[in-house]
């Protein structure tokens, strides 16, 4: 019987929340011990790469840059809306 990723999942945190018994997992979802541990290990596996992907993006952001915040970005203006606005003002005749 195949297994999509999500039940895969949930066999995994299930093996995790129960200290790694891969038996009483297996038995219970009606899998062989080997199965739940190879579904454990390739969790870890891509986990960890995760992980080290994210501690490097972050080491990447100077620490030193100031951060906008959500109010700084949502005030800026686009230059390209800008001149859509004045050319709709021009058209009805608000402007000249």
């Amino acid at each position: 019987m195949k297994y999509s990723e999500k039940q895969q999942e949930e066999i995994v945190n299930y093996a995790i929340a129960h200290d790694n018994d891969y038996k009483a997992t297996g038995e219970k979802y009606g899998i062989s011990y080997q199965q739940v541990s190879a579904w454990v290990r390739k969790y870890n596996k891509t986990s960890k790469q995760t992980t080290k992907k994210t501690v490097k993006k972050q080491e990447n952001v100077k620490k030193d840059e100031p951060v906008a915040s959500s109010l700084d970005i949502l005030s800026r203006r686009d230059p390209y809306l800008e001149a859509q606005l004045e050319d709709v003002k021009r058209r009805l005749g608000l402007i000249k």
